[in-house]
């Protein structure tokens, strides 16, 4: 190394998403009942969500709450069919620097 160059070394990411704590809400926060089975919105909700929260059951769309990392990926592709609302104060996802 030169030019005043600095190696880091970085916990793999599953080492950092290790220190992320998760408090699940009573209330569910996503709500994908107008999604179906194989239609280009579940397909691109099932494919962009980092976390894996939603999965395809039957003709139906499902979700993990407890598992959603709240970074809106979801919303980003699909205009409608998914309800999707932060958990309440103290609820959801906390990120730990890691």
């Amino acid at each position: 190394m030169g030019g005043g160059e600095v190696a880091v070394t970085r916990p793999p990411v599953s080492a950092r998403l290790g220190t992320t704590r998760f408090v699940t809400d009573t209330i569910r926060h996503i709500d994908p009942s107008q999604l179906r089975a194989g239609s280009p919105a579940a397909r691109a909700v099932i494919a962009v969500c980092p976390a894996g929260v939603y999965r395809e059951h039957g003709e139906d769309v499902v979700a993990d709450d407890a598992a959603c990392l709240e970074c809106g990926a979801c919303l980003a592709v699909v205009e409608e069919g998914l309800r999707w609302t932060y958990p309440r104060g103290g609820q959801g996802v906390s990120f730990r620097q890691g």
